[in-house]
Formats: structure tokens, sequence, C-alpha cells
């Protein structure tokens, strides 16, 4: 079973770190993932349906709101909601000009107090007096209670986050300057300072926030393709209503302009369809009754009534999504190694406070200056960096690469992409069209071609493979009549054998051909009008002995050669692994520029062959379409099928290309490899950053309210880092937008 909950009130990785502890202590449950960014947990177990509410009980008592949510997808089309992105930004705003209404007062009362109030001790206690009053509102608005709020619960559980040491860095100078004002020891009052810290918190809050959901925006702008209402066919008219509540079977308009809110099938009236986001395809395409329309396409021009057939999650927009909301909810084995170093971060930067306050103590410094200090290194300890390092990398990465056409199934895959160093091509549909034709039929035992075609076809009438397919469709548009198998018998990649008007036929390859026994011309190397082509072949035997062979034509796709070099210009090696005769693979592979071929290959053993090359330490991507080649998408360390948009939900890939060009995989290798590098420069800043400055602080070289904007700035600049990721792959390019996604026939 699995359950998600949006979390609030989270704000660093100390946070993820007491809210999965929460939510593992509850019976039943074996795995749970905490996303900072997104705000959200997935947790999986054996729980019945009524333990979902232990789950929120226990965020909620470890100083947490938490609330289920319906799929993993909720969660992020909640992140990129305009309405609630908005309710977020105007909460921040409000926060930040509370803050600085009142800092600033405190401020020119520190620095003007000698210009307004007469040097005596009853104007000192009135001018402190005053200050400390406006801090205590500052510490009680919407500005400053929420962070003193979590820090005070998460004191009381025990439990460690950013805003505990903020918490304690602003009770500190809070009660020392109370203590200071009170002594008349001006060295001990830091009411500025505090203010300060808070003022700048919220500042970094606030911008933070701006620039999360500038990270966001690609994800929105998927998500909007999901309209939120339909008109839908009641009796005689046509009713709004929310896209929720439409049912399989209801009749939906889809009117010029709009997006098609689910999957479904054209019933009534001519529209033009943008296909490109589900299929690739850059022209529009013609609807009319009977075709099938995708949910998140939009409609150029014209209008359609179409009877909704998949609906919600179920439609090809909704999978969509769902991919996307999986790739926010894993994690990346640094983003691990990171969370492992918040969970004692907390308490590590505790430690650190205490030795200050007590070394400068017992070195001789005063108490005033051991307090300034320790509060500076509570204050510029910042674990939100830690937190947002791999997360927001990941949201902007899995957004971009979802409006290009590629889907990540979750950040594991993300990061195992950019370490590959192997990309084993299935041939059939990924360097070429994937729609062979039949060339040439060549009676070779005796009996007519079409008597041959005939049976021959009627056997491949239950087969899915597209040489099947195209030898059914060749004998159709012959006008050739095909008779139903009796029996029927199939091995995937291999061939079939079937029943047929009381003639044992079987067609396939020439060694499945060989295990059943087959006597006679297995070679195709004979016969008047042999295939000029080197495209593949099957071979056909009726009753035991071989009757012929079928050639076929497979175009190459126009991008392959480029796209072979692009990786080969990325020192990665690349093979070619197909089902077909080694004539047929290695023209393909000549003509691309792959030297490595595995010709007239079971699916069992492109599997054993990419589980070889796994073993040997090479990282493999496998590229197929996901159905002969599951196997082996499986075995790869990165499984990428090409896949239309109604079709994204195969487990053996991690990695799904909408459209049909090669270059698509040497996108997903480009982002892959830049998103790790900036991963990797963001922890490396979060890391030395924290090594840094806290010592730093800990000098006293630091001032509480510089180390309260530095801390504000290092979670921003990991966020401003992984917003130039699209920029650092190139894909902001003038071009970028016009980069073919759909090989043509040429």
């Amino acid at each position: 079973m699995s359950v998600t909950l949006r979390i609030s009130g989270m704000h660093c990785a100390g946070c993820v770190s007491s809210v999965e502890q929460a939510l593992r202590a509850v019976p039943g449950v074996r795995e749970v993932t905490v996303q900072l960014l997104t705000e959200s947990a997935d947790v999986r177990g054996e729980l019945p349906p009524g333990r979902s509410s232990q789950l929120v009980a226990a965020v909620r008592a470890a100083g947490y709101e938490a609330q289920l949510l319906t799929s993993p997808s909720a969660a992020t089309q909640a992140l990129v909601n305009d309405s609630a992105a908005r309710e977020r930004l105007r909460r921040h705003r409000q926060a930040l000009v509370q803050a600085i209404g009142l800092t600033l007062p405190i401020l020119f009362l520190e620095h003007f107090h000698h210009a307004m109030w007469p040097d005596t001790r009853i104007s000192q206690l009135l001018f402190r007096f005053t200050e400390g009053v406006l801090l205590v509102m500052l510490m009680v608005s919407p500005a400053g209670a929420p962070i003193l709020a979590s820090g005070l619960r998460a004191a009381w559980q025990r439990t460690g986050n950013m805003d505990l040491l903020i918490t304690l860095g602003v009770l500190a100078a809070a009660v020392g300057s109370a203590y200071g004002s009170l002594v008349n020891d001006a060295a001990y009052v830091h009411f500025h300072a505090a203010a300060m810290i808070l003022a700048l918190v919220c500042v970094g809050r606030y911008l933070e926030q701006r620039a999360r959901d500038r990270a966001a925006a690609a994800i929105a702008s998927l998500a909007q393709r999901a309209p939120r209402t339909a008109l839908v066919r009641r009796g005689a008219e046509l009713v709004s209503m929310p896209v929720e509540q439409i049912v399989v079977g209801d009749v939906v308009s889809a009117p010029a302009h709009a997006a098609i809110p689910t999957d479904g099938e054209v019933i009534e009236g001519e529209a033009a369809v943008d296909e490109s986001l589900m299929t690739g395809e850059p022209m529009p395409v013609l609807k009319r009754p009977g075709s099938v329309v995708l949910g998140g396409t939009l409609v150029m021009e014209g209008m359609i009534l179409y009877r909704a057939t998949s609906v919600g999650r179920a439609s090809a927009i909704g999978r969509i999504l769902e991919l996307v909301a999986q790739a926010q909810s894993g994690k990346t084995a640094m983003q691990r190694a990171a969370d492992r170093v918040a969970a004692v971060f907390t308490p590590i930067v505790l430690a650190v406070a205490a030795l200050t306050f007590f070394g400068w103590w017992a070195w001789g410094g005063s108490a005033s200056m051991a307090a300034r200090s320790a509060i500076a290194v509570l204050v510029v300890a910042c674990p939100c960096a830690l937190g947002l390092a791999t997360p927001v990398v990941v949201m902007v990465a899995s957004g971009v690469a979802a409006l290009r056409g590629i889907l990540v199934r979750n950040a594991s895959m993300l990061e195992a992409m950019g370490g590959i160093d192997t990309v084993v091509w299935d041939k059939t549909g990924t360097l070429t069209q994937g729609a062979p034709e039949v060339e040439s039929l060549n009676a070779t035992g005796g009996a007519p071609a079409m008597d041959v075609l005939r049976l021959a076809a009627a056997a491949e009438q239950l087969s899915t493979h597209p040489l099947a397919q195209a030898l059914v469709r060749h004998a159709r548009r012959a006008n050739v009549s095909l008779p139903s198998p009796g029996t029927f018998e199939s091995r995937p990649g291999q061939g079939v054998c079937a029943r047929v008007e009381g003639h044992e036929v079987c067609v396939g390859s020439a060694a499945y051909l060989s295990e059943h026994g087959i006597s006679g011309n297995l070679t195709g190397d004979s016969g008047a009008g042999a295939s000029k082509q080197a495209g593949p072949r099957v071979f056909i035997a009726i009753d035991g002995k071989a009757a012929g062979f079928v050639s076929f034509f497979d175009a190459i796709r126009p991008s392959s050669a480029s796209a072979v070099a692009r990786l080969r210009a990325r020192g990665i090696t690349q093979e070619i692994l197909t089902g077909d005769e080694a004539i047929a693979a290695r023209a393909v592979a000549d003509a691309v520029g792959i030297e490595q071929v595995g010709s007239a290959m079971s699916p069992a053993g492109k599997q054993s062959r990419v589980e070889e090359l796994v073993r040997s330490g090479r990282r493999v991507a496998m590229v197929g379409d996901g159905v002969n080649d599951a196997a082996a998408l499986a075995g790869a360390t990165v499984g990428v099928a090409f896949a239309g948009g109604a079709d994204v939900t195969g487990e053996a890939a991690g990695i799904h290309l909408i459209g049909s060009t090669p270059h698509l995989v040497a996108d997903a290798v480009d982002l892959a490899r830049v998103a790790r590098r900036v991963i990797r420069q963001n922890l490396f800043w979060a890391f030395v950053y924290n090594a840094l400055m806290i010592p730093f602080a800990a000098t006293g070289r630091l001032p509480p309210a510089a180390a309260a904007a530095a801390m504000a700035l290092s979670s921003l600049t990991v966020v401003l880092n992984a917003l130039r990721l699209p920029r650092a792959v190139g894909w902001q390019r003038a071009d970028a937008a016009n980069q073919t996604r759909t090989d043509q026939p040429a």
C-alpha cells in the first residue's frame, strides 16, 4: 500500500529528517520518502485502510501539519497550482513587510537614540524598553511567530531543524538584551540583532519562494495542459463541470483553442489537434469521427465531440503528470547522503555553539562576546541548503525534460543517466522508423506465391510483432482473404506457428524454423527476385518444409546518424542488438556509424548481453520500444523507451521518450550530466558554506545580523544555481524550441 501526504511547516533538511522518523515509527511502515521542495511524503508498507489517519497523527505529533492526498501527482499539482502559489507568495510577502516594518524602527532607535533621548538612566531604560516592545511585537507577528513556534515545537519534540537554531539565536539575543538593559551594560544589548535575524530570514524565505516558483514553472506549464473544467453533454445541453467529475462514457466537447481534458474517441465534428506533447508530431493531426484523442492535446481549429474512454490518472496527460510527480518523490544517492548529514546537523551545531560560548568564557573573553559568537554560530548554520541542493535540481530538470519529451520516472534514474558510458540500441523503431513494409515475397518451395502469402499472413494475424503486422497489411492491401488460425503459438521476437486450414504454418527466423525441424532453404540467398535491400527477412514453412521468405524494408531515421555521432562525441560506446539477421543489422550499423552489432538475438539474448555489460562494470542505457525488449530494458542501468503519450506506463523503462527522434537520447544524457554536475555544485556549496562560516562565526568575526544574511543567501544560492540548468544544457538557445522531435519518413 502506498500513501501520499502533504506536509506543511517544513523549512530544512532537519525538518525532513524529523518527519521521516515520525512516519517510520508508525507500525507497518516499510519505506518513507519525504521531499522538502514538494512538501510531500510518500509512505509504503502494510497499512490497513484505517491506518492512514495514524500517519497524519504522527506527523502532527512531530510538530507539522499533514493531510492525505489521492496520488503523488496531487502533491506536485498543488505545488504548481496558480492560486496556491500566489497564496504562498502572499504569505511570505506579508511576513516580509511586517518584519521590515518592525525592524526599521528598532534600527533607527539603535543608531539615533542619542539625538532623541538625554543620556540619563531613565531615558536609557525607556529607549531599551521601546526596542524590546518592538522586538516582542515582531516575535509574535506573522513574521516571527511561525519561526519561533516551529523552533519551540522542535525543542519540545527533541528534534532539530533550522527554526530551532534561529529560535535559540533570537531568544538568546532577546534575553541578553533584556539583561543588559536592566544592568545598564550595552555590551549585552542586541535587540537590533535579534530583529535583523528574523527580518533577514523573512527576506531569504520570500526570495527563496519566488525562486522555487520559478523552478516549478516548467512543471506548471505541463500541468496547465490538463484543464480544470470541461463542457460535458447532459441531455441536450453542454454543462461546464470540473474535470474530476467526468466519467468514462461521458460525451465531452472540445472547442477550438481548448485543451482536451481526457482520452476519448471522436463521435462528431472535425478538428486539427496539436499532439506534439504526446507523440512528438510537430504538425496538427486531423481528427474525425472514429479518431482517438489524448488528454492534454490542444485543439488548434475546429470543434469535436468525443466519448471519454480514459479519465483522470488513466488519461495520457494524467499518466505523464504521474511520472513527473514520481520523479520528485524519489531521492538520488547524493541526496540520501546529504539527508544523513542533515539528520545530525542540528545537534552538531548546538554542540559547536555551546563550545563557542564556554570557549570564549574560559579563554578570558567577555560574556557578551561569548554570547554574541554563540548566537552567530546558531544563526549562520544552514541545513536548508543541504535539503534543497538536490530536489530543486530534480524539479527543474524533470520539468524542462518533460516539456521536451523526456519523462524521467524517478530521481535515481536521472542520476544514473548522467553516469552512463554505454548505449545499447534495439534497432527497430529506434534507429529505424519502426514501420517495416514488405519489399518482396519469394516462394521457394514450389507453391504459388499468393498461397504462401495467404497462409503466412493468416498465421501472423494474432502476433503483435511489427514484421508480422506489416505482412498482414501487405496481404490485405493485395485483397487476400485471410482465414482465422485454429491454433497459435508464439515465441516473442522469434516467430509463430499456427494451424491454418489444416496446414501447419510457421513464420519466423531461420533459427526458429530450424528448431521446429523445418527442412529446405532457410538462407534466403536464392530464388528469382530475392531482395536487393539489406532489410530484415522472415522465413515461411508449410507442413514442415520451407516454402519461401519475405524481405522487409525499414527506413533508417534521418537523425539516427547524427544522434549516434553526438553520443560518440561524449565518449559513449554504442552497439546494436536486434533480432534481424546479420546482413540487415550490419547495413543499419554502417549507415549510422556503430561498429558493434549483435544480430539474430532473441529477447532473452538481448537481456543476457545487457546484463553481461553491466556485470563487466559498464553503465548501460538500453534504448528500445519497451515491448519486445522489456527484459533488456529492465536489466540495464537505465532503460530508455520510445513511447507515445498514451503509452508511458511500462515499469521496465526508467526514462520514456515522447517522440521518435534518437536525438532525445542524447538530450537525456546531456540533461542528466548537467543536472548531476549542478547537484554536486549545490552540495559542495552547502557543505563548504557551513564548514567555513560556522568556524568563522565561532571566532567572533561575524555579527549575528550578518550571519542571518549569509544563512539566507546560502539557501537562495542553491535554488538560483538550479535555475540555470536549462541554459547550462543549451536548451535556451533560439533554435531549441525548433529542434525536430519527430523523424518523418524520407
